[in-house]
């Protein structure tokens, strides 16, 4: 079996401007292309920074993405599956926060627009951003990969759901910020929100995260990770810009799922309705 090369990307973007912020994304794909990584995963909102107005007004729209188009192109040069974002882009006059999976070839296999819109402390994504429906898990020549976005990790059911669906490997691109007087508790909570997926799902668990000064009063977390199947951190971009990179060995998931007899636990979760 394959043991893929995984590289997850961390920047910290300068809010709304598209080009330089895709141009720094790709810098560090480029300098890291000598390990060769089989998937590469973005952060949420790289392109844009995170601003409602910029989700407005630099939102893509399903007659023209150029931030998937560029890595259309980036996927076929590096022969790479690149989960692309998430990124606002808009539909119907609705605006959605919307990741998609690229295979080797630049061609889009995966669709998955965030379910979970963050609505707490102070924030209104459901107010101006539309939730998607569907749980999203797809085949890669690797092993099944299953997304989520950012506050869905907060949502234990959404991960048991990817799992029933067949889900190894799930990746988390995220913009997890926090106010200044509580940063360093928020991103206690998101390396461990990281683990425990990544852990109570028997699954790789992969994050892209924003990281760096949001405005004078937010900044976001980075710790963009990736974390075996028992919750060890495989590897950690701490909260600066960079990357984090790990090869997967999917046997001994497989085998570690078996050990742990996983298809007694799916049969517990029928019988208790989950």
């Amino acid at each position: 079996m394959k043991r893929p090369n995984i590289l997850s990307i961390q920047i910290n973007p300068k809010i709304g401007y598209k080009d330089k912020n895709i141009q720094k994304i790709y810098d560090l794909i480029d300098a890291n292309s000598s390990m060769k990584p089989d998937l590469i995963v973005l952060p949420e909102f790289f392109n844009t920074g995170v601003s409602v107005p910029q989700f407005e007004k630099l939102a893509e729209n399903e007659f023209s993405n150029e931030t998937l188009d560029f890595f259309k192109n980036v996927a076929r040069k590096y022969q790479s599956y690149i989960l692309v974002g998430s990124i606002m882009e808009r539909q119907n006059g609705k605006l959605y926060n919307t990741s998609r999976l690229l295979d080797r070839n630049g061609e889009e296999i995966a669709v998955y627009r965030k379910m979970h819109l963050f609505d707490s402390f102070g924030g209104d994504e459901d107010k101006y951003c539309t939730a998607g429906d569907e749980y999203v898990v797809v085949d890669t020549d690797f092993g099944k990969i299953g997304i989520s976005v950012c506050f869905d990790i907060r949502f234990p059911m959404h991960f048991i759901e990817l799992v029933k669906r067949g889900a190894e490997i799930v990746l988390e691109p995220a913009a997890w910020s926090a106010f200044n007087d509580c940063f360093q508790e928020r991103t206690e909570n998101w390396i461990m929100l990281n683990r425990t997926r990544a852990y109570d799902n028997l699954v790789y668990f992969v994050s892209a995260n924003l990281c760096g000064k949001v405005d004078s009063c937010l900044s976001s977390c980075g710790h963009s990770m990736i974390v075996a199947p028992d919750g060890v951190i495989m590897s950690d971009a701490g909260e600066n810009e960079g990357v984090a990179f790990a090869q997967l060995d999917m046997d001994y998931l497989r085998e570690y799922r078996f050990q742990f007899k996983m298809e007694n636990l799916w049969k517990n979760y029928e019988k208790s309705g989950v």
